[in-house]
């Protein structure tokens, strides 16, 4: 699977939890589904996306929290 630079920026957070393998079906994947993401990782991950593309992630929001379940939204999130 392709990716741009920005998404390679994104995925980097998830390769370093899950390894190299998680490109693989890194875009097809609800995160929280298949264990990705927990709670603690969601917060790591709104700060990751803070530091690394600047817009801030608000959680408590409960459509901004969905975005996060899946690779395109959250790189739709990172372009606000």
């Amino acid at each position: 699977m392709n990716y741009t630079d920005d998404e390679m920026k994104l995925a980097r957070f998830f390769i370093e939890r899950e390894g190299e393998g998680v490109l693989a079906g890194l875009k097809e994947v609800d995160f929280i589904n298949v264990g990705y993401l927990d709670s603690l990782d969601l917060v790591s991950l709104a700060v990751f996306i803070e530091k690394e593309f600047g817009p801030k992630i608000d959680l408590s929001d409960p459509a901004i929290f969905e975005k996060t379940r899946t690779f395109d939204s959250l790189m739709r999130l990172t372009k606000k």
